[in-house]
């Protein structure tokens, strides 16, 4: 991962997409064509709006999606993820520069998203917080970005198990700031600490209106029938190694069985919620996915997918918004990614 973020930092923005137009990534896929699969990872894709409700670093633009998803129709083997699974499980080969499009949480963006993916003739799958749709228990990610926005006055004082906690807000940097550090809390903390946290940021804010910006069930059965696959993002997105075995397994088995019930068909594909710096999948709660009758799970590890991979561990590929990054990550970054063993 070092070398992998000292290739980024001395590839400039300029040549990325110098290269791009004199077709030298085209080059590459043409002579050295992966025969791996890149399952790309999205979230939100929305404007400057989405700041309300997403971190604009998981939040791409509809034009630049757009953009993305017509390249990668005309350039890419782009398969639905279960196809990718089964062959990988059967030892089949895969299609060369094969990718799958992936979405994680389930914002109500995702319905248009959706469309476009419809309008050029690709599928995608995407992974819904079973709980926390229009309707159901609020989205805490967004919900705390809501709430710290709306707290008054210079600072938050919050009880943890740990003892209090006293988190400046004097400016929109140290809101920021502190919607950071409650979502750290949030991740590190049993389900049921996470909620008594939640209950004192929510009086503090005087418990505001904020909207949901969740996918809604008619949105999802929409989402459907045009050709998009729905898979589990857990009940209410927790840290799954921070919530403990027996509560993981209700968020794992729960959202399985919600998601089913409400659509009328099996879910197979699982996303384990909160990468990043927190452990957010060990073996144990690996082992909860199989057990509920998942065919496969998706991580926040970079990388691409292969016959080593764990079907209950796949490396996918963060996207951002340059469509430069996009496929830099994808013809370049590939040679840095080390298989998973």
């Amino acid at each position: 991962m070092v070398a992998l973020r000292s290739l980024r930092r001395r590839t400039a923005p300029l040549a990325k997409t110098a290269v791009l137009r004199i077709g030298g990534y085209a080059a590459v896929r043409r002579l050295l064509p992966s025969h791996r699969a890149g399952i790309l990872r999205y979230h939100a894709i929305c404007g400057p709006e989405g700041d309300a409700y997403a971190d604009p670093a998981i939040c791409i633009s509809p034009a630049a999606f757009e953009q993305h998803v017509r390249y990668l129709a005309a350039n890419y083997a782009v398969l639905p993820l279960h196809v990718i699974v089964t062959r990988l499980r059967e030892g089949a080969p895969l299609p060369r520069n094969c990718v799958a499009i992936t979405f994680d949480d389930g914002y109500a963006d995702n319905l248009e998203a959706a469309r476009t993916l419809n309008r050029h003739g690709l599928s995608g799958t995407f992974y819904i917080t079973a709980g926390c749709m229009a309707g159901g228990d609020p989205f805490w990610p967004t919900e705390i970005r809501g709430l710290i926005r709306a707290v008054p006055g210079a600072a938050i004082r919050l009880a943890t198990l740990r003892g209090a906690i006293e988190i400046p807000l004097r400016n929109d940097a140290e809101r920021q700031s502190a919607i950071k550090t409650v979502s750290r809390l949030f991740k590190t903390n049993p389900i049921s600490v996470r909620e008594r946290l939640r209950d004192q940021l929510r009086a503090a804010a005087g418990s505001p209106h904020l909207g949901c910006h969740m996918l809604t069930w008619d949105e999802i059965a929409e989402m459907r029938r045009l050709g998009m696959t729905i898979g589990a993002h857990t009940l209410t997105h927790p840290n799954l190694p921070s919530a403990g075995l027996a509560d993981a397994a209700v968020e794992i088995g729960g959202s399985k069985k919600r998601l089913e019930e409400a659509l009328g068909a099996p879910v197979t594909m699982f996303s384990y919620p909160n990468g990043g710096a927190e452990r957010y999948c060990t073996s144990e709660v690996q082992q909860l996915v199989r057990r509920a009758g998942y065919a496969a799970a998706t991580t926040s590890r970079n990388g691409f997918a292969g016959p080593e991979s764990d079907p209950y561990a796949l490396e996918r590929i963060q996207v951002h918004e340059r469509l430069e990054d996009l496929v830099f990550a994808l013809e370049v970054e590939r040679f840095a990614f080390q298989p998973t063993r």
